[in-house]
């Protein structure tokens, strides 16, 4: 079995100091998503230390809510790391929450290894997903911030939820091709699974690399596709996050991975996300407390 898992202690940084951070919980029945600061009650502990988690000004109120808190970083394939926590926000006081960690994952592309298989589970195809590209997906969004906000960043973090209201985020790659953002997936992803409750989906552009400027939340719906993107669209990925020079050279560099990330990827059945804009909204990062 071909892993990316790593232990927390791998991607300490992402916990000391994380280039963007995100927060996704589900507020009266609908995908909140946004932009926080993290620091730790205990940095030594990165790995088991209660998050101080502050959010911008006047976000709805989260007390005792579920949350997902996820730090990443990138952009290239092995590069890409991700440290997310699940707890339960604890109020302090002026838009900050206390949120000790119930669950904890971390992982490194560039980390890529094989580790001892584990019981197989077959891919579960939830009834609601298709297994056809072909479908209306209804008007999307056409806004200038929209276009210079995905023509800028390259990992956007996607929020979704599950049958039960609990959400999830992770970040992705994606690319724009006919005012709709495409991203892959394996089938058995809680992304894809998620979508079969509710095509309702939150993400989160910009911050990227540490960037201080203010994101933007776009709104809107999606649907997952149990198959290999369309050839325009995997061409897109190829020139966006592959042949570029900077890209390229991060490629080359870990030429020794190639044929594992074969490996990994066919290790589950492929899936893409259609996600159609409807709403983007700027938002300013929370100013942290001193």
């Amino acid at each position: 079995m071909i892993t990316r898992d790593v232990n927390v202690g791998a991607v300490a940084d992402l916990a000391l100091s994380p280039p963007r951070a995100a927060l996704a919980a589900v507020d009266d029945g609908e995908i909140l998503l946004l932009p926080v600061h993290v620091t730790l009650e205990e940095p030594p502990d990165p790995a088991s230390s209660t998050r101080i988690v502050q959010l911008p000004a006047g976000s709805a109120d989260l007390t005792d809510r579920p949350v997902v808190v996820v730090a990443d970083d990138g952009p290239q394939w092995f590069r890409l790391r991700s440290l997310t926590i699940r707890g339960t926000a604890r109020a302090l006081g002026n838009d900050t929450y206390r949120v000790t960690p119930d669950r904890i994952v971390a992982w490194d592309y560039g980390a890529l290894r094989e580790v001892p298989d584990r019981p197989a589970t077959p891919d579960r195809q939830p009834a609601a997903v298709s297994a056809a590209a072909e479908q209306e997906d209804g008007p999307a969004l056409d806004s200038p911030k929209l276009q210079a906000a995905v023509d800028k960043s390259r990992v956007m973090v996607l929020a979704t939820r599950s049958r039960k209201g609990t959400a999830f985020a992770v970040p992705l790659w994606f690319v724009p091709h006919q005012g709709r953002l495409y991203a892959t997936t394996s089938a058995s992803s809680w992304t894809v699974r998620n979508l079969a409750a509710t095509s309702r989906v939150a993400l989160l552009l910009g911050g990227e690399g540490g960037d201080k400027g203010s994101r933007l939340l776009v709104h809107g719906s999606a649907r997952a596709v149990l198959a290999m993107p369309p050839p325009e669209v995997l061409a897109r990925i190829a020139w966006r996050y592959y042949l570029r020079p900077r890209f390229a050279a991060v490629e080359l560099s870990h030429i020794g991975l190639w044929l594992l990330r074969m490996r990994y990827y066919g290790q589950s059945r492929p899936a893409y996300i259609v996600i159609t804009p409807q709403t983007a909204t700027e938002h300013g990062l929370p100013q942290a407390q001193v």
